[in-house]
């Protein structure tokens, strides 16, 4: 149904997928109508997250595909499209954005913060460094701590489910965010043009279009 409990996990490198699925899993023990959409940031690893889904037991289906009667109903979606995920943050109730349980350094939070979501990293955003003790600063992120990497599924279920099962939280939480991204708006717009010199001839895909033709309809 329209309001079926949806997560996000942006970005993800491996094993992160992995850790999303088992954490998906132990979500829908207490919420069964939650479904999630996994964005690998490397278009390389579609197809082995693919796999990953085709063994895990959850019905699934891929944001390429036509559409069809049994995509409907789909826990998984797969978005193996490029340029979309921007445009399908505003579908989320959470968005756990990857990167940041490996030691990559973590993705862009400020997409989702600042459409006033709830965010979920992993420990490792030295990438974000700035924006995340912002956040954390003004309890406008969660961020879950270090440990080894076979409990990292268990604790991302936990703040999932904690989240999902409380919307007032997780609003608050995105309220808190979208009001540090406003305060931080001008200091980022000043960064922006003066790269814009530096990336003038860089074309950049435009993935702002309305994710209006996503094969899973949120309706049953």
């Amino acid at each position: 149904a329209l309001n079926d409990p949806f997560i996000i996990a942006a970005s993800t490198h491996a094993p992160e997928e992995r850790i999303a699925v088992e954490a998906f899993q132990q979500v829908r023990l207490a919420l069964p109508n939650a479904r999630m959409l996994i964005a690998p940031r490397h278009p390389e690893r579609f197809a082995e997250v693919a796999s990953l889904l085709q063994r895990s037991g959850l019905t699934w289906t891929q944001r390429s595909n036509p559409s069809s009667t049994q995509d409907q109903s789909s826990e998984v979606v797969l978005l193996d499209t490029i340029g979309e995920l921007r445009a399908a943050y505003p579908l989320a109730d959470v968005v756990f954005v990857g990167g940041s349980i490996v030691s990559h350094g973590g993705h862009n939070v400020l997409e989702p913060a600042s459409l006033g979501i709830c965010v979920v990293t992993g420990p490792h955003t030295q990438n974000f460094a700035a924006i995340t003790k912002a956040l954390l600063a003004e309890q406008a992120l969660v961020q879950l701590p270090k440990g080894e990497e076979s409990q990292y599924a268990a604790e991302l279920a936990a703040a999932f489910t904690e989240l999902l099962s409380h919307p007032e939280t997780r609003r608050e939480i995105g309220e808190h965010a979208l009001e540090v991204c406003l305060r931080n708006r001008g200091a980022t717009e000043r960064t922006m043009q003066a790269l814009s010199g530096v990336f003038a001839d860089t074309k950049i895909l435009n993935d702002s279009v309305p994710f209006t033709a996503l094969h899973v309809s949120t309706a049953k």
